[in-house]
């Protein structure tokens, strides 16, 4: 039961903090939801600290697992192919509402108090990245699929249009997204490709 009151809590928490931020949860809210006590949620989590920084650690896990997964679901697909749904999977998943929102929040308004905790969370989830990164360069260099460029350039420039279109899907949706998408991929593809 504990670790199901467990789970319960996280849930309650990644959507209170999505929709209400770090500041606007209080741990009397959630406990409502999850119908506990106040005070019982400290059995499972030492305070809200404790628990934002679970649910942030949660959602940045399964943003890895989601790219990760894209890779391998989509092995038999030319490396442009599955570079394109890797990329088109994980934008998927900061669009999500609770998830994405909570994606959101910590990278662009990170507590100030969690500030360096979630840093190294991002960090070491930016690891992992750059691991499947990697091994998706050397399948490219393999294939002859890529010009000749250094792996720090094709990391570098991969995270930017990573991290432009998260921007993009916050501003815009729809088939102006796509649009934008599809625009910005062309681009980072042709930029990288050999021939």
């Amino acid at each position: 039961m504990a670790t199901n009151t467990r789970e319960k809590i996280i849930q309650a928490a990644l959507s209170s903090f999505a929709t209400r931020g770090y500041e606007g949860t209080t741990l009397a809210q959630i406990s409502g939801v999850v119908g506990l006590q106040k005070p019982s949620l400290y059995n499972h989590f030492s305070g809200k600290a404790a628990l934002f920084l679970t649910v942030a650690e949660k959602v940045l896990g399964e943003m890895l697992e989601v790219m990760k997964d894209s890779w391998e679901k989509h092995k038999d697909e030319h490396i442009d192919k599955r570079l394109y749904l890797v990329l088109t999977e994980s934008t998927s998943f900061t669009i999500r509402e609770h998830e994405g929102m909570i994606y959101r929040r910590l990278l662009l308004f990170p507590p100030p108090e969690l500030e360096g905790d979630l840093q190294a969370l991002v960090q070491f989830g930016d690891q992992a990245i750059d691991q499947l990164l990697r091994e998706i360069y050397e399948q490219a260099e393999r294939e002859e699929a890529i010009r000749d460029v250094c792996f720090s350039v094709f990391r570098a420039s991969f995270y930017c249009l990573m991290d432009g279109l998260f921007t993009e899907s916050i501003i815009y949706g729809g088939d102006e997204f796509r649009e934008r998408f599809d625009g910005s991929w062309d681009v980072f593809w042709r930029g990288i490709a050999a021939g």
